[in-house]
Order: C-alpha cells, then sequence, then structure tokens
C-alpha cells in the first residue's frame, strides 16, 4: 500500500513527523515535500505513481484538489496545535497577530478569549483561489502592525512563505502528531473500501460480461452508463463511443423516456433490429419510489429458438421431463376432483401407483402431475409405453445392456430407462401387456430397487418411483393367469381410476370450450361457441375415444370452420362423422347375443339410438322407457380396484 497513499508536506517539519510516525506504526506511505504549485506537481507525480489518496494541508491541500479526482484529505490543526503555539503568549502585554484562513483565524479567536490574549486578525478568502491579491494582504499586515505594535504574529506556511515583516516574530502553526496520524488512519480506510468498491465492480463488470444477454443501462437523462459486450454486438456499438452519451442518438426502439415518467416496467417486448428479432425488457431503477433509471435486456430470438431447440433434442424429445400439472385438470366433476384430491396426497408419498382407466381419460397426465407435485419433482421423468415394442425391445429399452450382449447391440452399451429414471419416476404406460418373463425381471425391481443390463452380471441399483397404467382389468387378467398375482400387489400399491367422459357429462361442454379457445388461438380465429346442434350431439355421445376424442372433434370443427361461421353443411358432415365414430354395432345376431343380459341390452340401445341418429328421446320413447334407463344401461362396467 506504500504508493497508494503519499503525503504533500508543504514543509520539511511535516515530513519529518511522517517518517517518524511510519517507524512507529510499521505502515509505509509515500511521502514528498512540495507547497502550493510545488505540492500540485508532486500530487499529480504521485497520482501516476499508483497512488489513490493523498495527505496534504491548507492551502497546498486546497490546489491539489482542484486539480486532481482523487480524495484528498487534509491534515487539519486541532486545538491541541493551537494551544500549543498561542500558550506561550497569555502573561504577554501585547496584541498577538493572526493572519490565516477562516478555518485558522476562528480556532485562534476561541482560544485567545480563552486565555485573555488580545489579538487582532487578517482572514484571508476561504475559496484558496491561487490568484489571491498577496500585495494587498502584506499591506494589511503591515498597517496592522503599526496599529497595534504587534511583535509577534501566527499563521500557517503559507503566510511565512508569502508574507515578509521585519522586527515581528512570525510563528507556524503546525499539524500535530495526533492530527497525522488520525488522517493516515482515515486514508487507509479509505483505500480499503475503495479497492472493496473496485472489487465489486469488477464482479459486476464479469458478470454482465460473460451473460448471453445484452444489458443496456441509462441514467434518468437517458443518457447510457451501461453496455456489456453481447448489447455491442446485437447493436453493432462500442462502448468507448456510446457512454455517456444519450441512448436515443444510438437506439431508437425503446421507450425509456415512458418508463421513467410511468415507472412500470415493460416486460418480453418483441422488435425488430438491422440483424433480426430481439426480445427486451426493459425495467426502471427505482430510488425511494422514483425512477432513477432504465436497465434493458436483450436477446436475439433466433438464439432463444436455437437454445430451445436443443433443450427439446436434449430432454423433451427423451422424454425426461414433464409438461402437465394438477392445474392442467379440467373438470367441475366431484368425481374427478377427488380423484385429483387423491393424486395430490399421492405425490407426497414414495410408493408405487396403479393408475388405471380407459384411453384417453388422461392416465399419463395424472402421472406427470404426480411426479411434477413429488418431491422427485428435480429428477428426471422416465415414459414407456409398454404395448408399443415387442417383448425384446421393451428389454433392452427398460434394462438396457452392454456392448456384445446380441447382435446389433450399440457398441459401448446403452444404459436403461431404470437407469436414466434415477432419483426420478418411471411411467410404464400399459403395462398390462408386457408378458409374462418381462414381468418376473420388473418384479425385481420393484422388489429390490436394483436392475442388470442384458449381457452383464453387474447389479446397478437405482433410487426410482414407478408409476403404472393400463386401460386393462388386471384382477381379471391375474384370474386368468396372464398377469403375476405378485406383480400386480406390488404395482397396486396406491391405486387411481379415472374417470371415462361419459361418466362426466358436465365436464363435456366445460373441454369443449376450452379447446374450441385453445384451437382458436392456434389456428387464429373461430367461432366463439359450438353450433347449438352440435352441442346438443355432444353430451349425448358415448365418447369411446374419452377426452381425446373430444378433443379431435373440437380441433375438426375448428379447422373446417376457419374465422367464419359454421355452416349447417359443415356441423352436419361434423356430427356424421362423430356418428361414423361411435362404438360398432354388432354385426351378426350371434354377435349380438354374445354376453350376458345387461351387455345384450346395451347392444340393443345402441342399436335403436343409431337408428334414431342418436337421438335419445326418440330412442327412450320408442323402447318405452326413459333418458335415464338409457344412460345407466349405456355405462360400461367400472373397474374394480
Amino acid at each position: 500500500m506504500e504508493n497508494k497513499i503519499c503525503l504533500i508536506a508543504p514543509y520539511s517539519e511535516l515530513a519529518e513527523l511522517a517518517e517518524q510516525i511510519q517507524q512507529e506504526i510499521g505502515f509505509r506511505f509515500s511521502v514528498r515535500v512540495g507547497m502550493l504549485e510545488d505540492g500540485l506537481k508532486q500530487a499529480l507525480a504521485a497520482c501516476q505513481a499508483g497512488a489513490q489518496v493523498i495527505i496534504s494541508r491548507g492551502g497546498t491541500a486546497a490546489i491539489i484538489r482542484k486539480h486532481v479526482n482523487i480524495p484528498i484529505l487534509e491534515a487539519k490543526v486541532t486545538s491541541h496545535d493551537l494551544l500549543r503555539v498561542i500558550a506561550p503568549y497569555r502573561n504577554q502585554k501585547k496584541t498577538l497577530g493572526v493572519i490565516g484562513y477562516e478555518s485558522i483565524v476562528h480556532g485562534c479567536r476561541r482560544t485567545c478569549e480563552l486565555l485573555t490574549i488580545a489579538m487582532e486578525e487578517i482572514i484571508i478568502s476561504n475559496d484558496f483561489n491561487e490568484d489571491v491579491d498577496w500585495l494587498a494582504v502584506q499591506n494589511k499586515a503591515q498597517n496592522l502592525v503599526s496599529a497595534h505594535g504587534i511583535k509577534n504574529i501566527i499563521g500557517d506556511t503559507l503566510i511565512a512563505s508569502k508574507l515578509t515583516f521585519k522586527n515581528v516574530n512570525v510563528h507556524l502553526i503546525t499539524s500535530g502528531k495526533e492530527a497525522l496520524l488520525e488522517t493516515i488512519d482515515e486514508a487507509r480506510h479509505i483505500v480499503q473500501v475503495r479497492e472493496e468498491e473496485r472489487a465489486v465492480a469488477e464482479r459486476f463488470k464479469t458478470v454482465i460480461n460473460i451473460v448471453r444477454e445484452g444489458i443496456i443501462a441509462v441514467d434518468e437523462h437517458e443518457q447510457i452508463t451501461v453496455i456489456n459486450p453481447a448489447a455491442e454486438a446485437i447493436f453493432n456499438l462500442t462502448a468507448d463511443d456510446i457512454l455517456g452519451q444519450p441512448i436515443k442518438n444510438f437506439i431508437d426502439h425503446f421507450h425509456i423516456g415512458r418508463i421513467l415518467k410511468s415507472g412500470r416496467a415493460e416486460m418480453n417486448q418483441v422488435q425488430k433490429i438491422s440483424r433480426g428479432y430481439i426480445l427486451s425488457n426493459q425495467i426502471p431503477i427505482q430510488v425511494d419510489g422514483e425512477a432513477k433509471g432504465v436497465v434493458a435486456t436483450f436477446q436475439e430470438i433466433k438464439k432463444i429458438q436455437d437454445a430451445e431447440q436443443s433443450i427439446r433434442q436434449n430432454l423433451y424429445t427423451q422424454g425426461f421431463v414433464t409438461k402437465y400439472r394438477f392445474n392442467h385438470f379440467i373438470t367441475s366433476d366431484p368425481s374427478a376432483e377427488q380423484m385429483i384430491h387423491l393424486a395430490r396426497n399421492y405425490a407426497k408419498a414414495n410408493a408405487t401407483v396403479l393408475i388405471q382407466g380407459e384411453s384417453g381419460t388422461g392416465k399419463e397426465i395424472l402421472a406427470q402431475s404426480i411426479h411434477s407435485d413429488s418431491r422427485r419433482a428435480n429428477g428426471p421423468f422416465v415414459a414407456i409405453n409398454c404395448a408399443a415394442l415387442p417383448p425384446q425391445l421393451l428389454e433392452s429399452e427398460l434394462f438396457g445392456y452392454v456392448e456384445g450382449a446380441f447382435t446389433g447391440a450399440k457398441k459401448g452399451g446403452k444404459p436403461g430407462l431404470f437407469e436414466l429414471a434415477h432419483k426420478g419416476t418411471i411411467f410404464l404406460d400399459e403395462v398390462g401387456d408386457i408378458d409374462s418373463v418381462l414381468q418376473g425381471r420388473l418384479l425385481r425391481v420393484l422388489q429390490e430397487k436394483q436392475v442388470m443390463r442384458i449381457g452383464s452380471d453387474a447389479i446397478i441399483p437405482v433410487d426410482i418411483r414407478i408409476i403404472a397404467a393400463t386401460n386393462r382389468h388386471l384382477n381379471e387378467l391375474v384370474t386368468e393367469g396372464r398377469f403375476r398375482m405378485d406383480l400386480y400387489y406390488r404395482l397396486n400399491v396406491l391405486n387411481l381410476r379415472t374417470i371415462p367422459l361419459r361418466e362426466r357429462n358436465h365436464d363435456i361442454m366445460l373441454l369443449a370450450a376450452y379447446f374450441l379457445k385453445e384451437f382458436a388461438a392456434e389456428y387464429g380465429c373461430c367461432p366463439e361457441n359450438l353450433p347449438a346442434e352440435m352441442m346438443d350431439r355432444l353430451t349425448q355421445h358415448h365418447w369411446p375415444g374419452n377426452v381425446r376424442e373430444l378433443k379431435n372433434v373440437i380441433e375438426r370443427f375448428a379447422v373446417q370452420t376457419g374465422s367464419k361461421q359454421p355452416s349447417s353443411s359443415t356441423t352436419k358432415f361434423i356430427l356424421e362423422d362423430l356418428s361414423l365414430n361411435s362404438e360398432p354395432l354388432p354385426a351378426t345376431q350371434e354377435s349380438f347375443l354374445t354376453g350376458n343380459l345387461q351387455e345384450i341390452k346395451r347392444k340393443a340401445i345402441l342399436t335403436i339410438l343409431a337408428e334414431e341418429e342418436y337421438n335419445k328421446t326418440r330412442t327412450a320413447k320408442r323402447l318405452g322407457i326413459d333418458r335415464a334407463t338409457i344412460d345407466r344401461l349405456l355405462e360400461r362396467p367400472k373397474l374394480k380396484p
């Protein structure tokens, strides 16, 4: 720190005192001797040598302060210093002369009053102007000496260097050891604070320089105070050319004045620049509730799109993340709401969950929601459809394999999905279609939480939660010997049954309105409401494909209708298409009469319902029953837990 603090001593005694203090406190700083203009030259040389704080005295300190931008500390004259100079005159009858700046004269006046010493004074302007008329001051001093018979004058080194007297003793007021020590301590503190501030500034500079977003900050006068390299590249600017300049001279895409006036941020604004489009956020800098500047961040939309594509390739395409949560369920049905409440409770546990229900009822959405709301939410979510792959391929996908395990095995082997789901959740969709051999291997994973790659004898421990789903009655498959009973009970720890759409009659129009709004946003625009005849048909339809089927119907309607009002022919076409997608009717009398009495009644109702163009009122009248009986007989047998 020796070159960071420099003492410019106007007189040699102060330099000698500084050397003595350095020896006593064991702290080194540079010392230079020079008064007034010579002191300024020494100060400029010290700055070039790396000085961060300069210490001096009186007029010399004042001159340096005018020409140097680093902190200038003045070694003050203390009351002890004044007392040391004035006290020897307390027993003399002669008037004491005091010449100096106001601060010095004021201190001398109070000291003389305490010691009852007569005193006459000349005050030099406090602005420390180098152009002081010293000749005028000399004449005033001579008149003062003559008028009062003054034999002793006190003042600082500036007075001694500028004025001359005959037959008058001039005594200098010097800074004592205590004052200089205090000033040195203050200088050390300033250096420490400045270095800490510089470290913070460097960290801040490093942060804004390495981020990929462009950053520009302006003050309340809309002048640029910060710009990072990313922003320089986006706008083809150079910091040296624009810092301190009005932002409107270089960039006219932003509403800095409006933000400063309103104090409100403007987020996610898409704007066009010479090299493409950018996404900007402009946030006011609030100080005591008042906007004192604006920070704007920018991202090139192409880079955002590239990053999103990379994420999709590395994560989404592998199925390792979720996109659904419980709030994606749209329902007003009490049974469905109870199911969701139960699923939320299951999410807090770590046990295996078995989700049973028909196709299109949201089993995977439910599985993703459970994972997203669980303690494993930060881990991977790995999904696989067990019915989509042949047994051998499914086994290699689930358990992985080592190099050379079979013909076509990937060099270096491949980890299985159980390994990739470590610390997360694996979702086994259509688990009821797994063959018996693979069921045994799956049972071991559930029991031991261990996997073994195909062709390997190494055991790999895994920390996973299994969520399984099926649209089949697993308990019936167990009875038929097509599904292992021990595996069934391992899977069926926590059980959920999804509700088919036909049992959520009030949700049909709720979901239809939601999908219509969703497709309106996707395809530009379409009617806000469905035609009345279509709404009636939707509520009467059996919905074998459940919510998935309903969504497909609404999408067809949105695509075929476009921005126009739906015509009767379009509506009729969609309704005919809806009828064609209903449950197929029995083709022969033999197939019609198969099954129990409940199933035969159901087939009969479906036959008449089709003949009556799915009008339940006419169907009920023709059969001599009410609509409620039709709804009851059309219900499928509920899945057993």
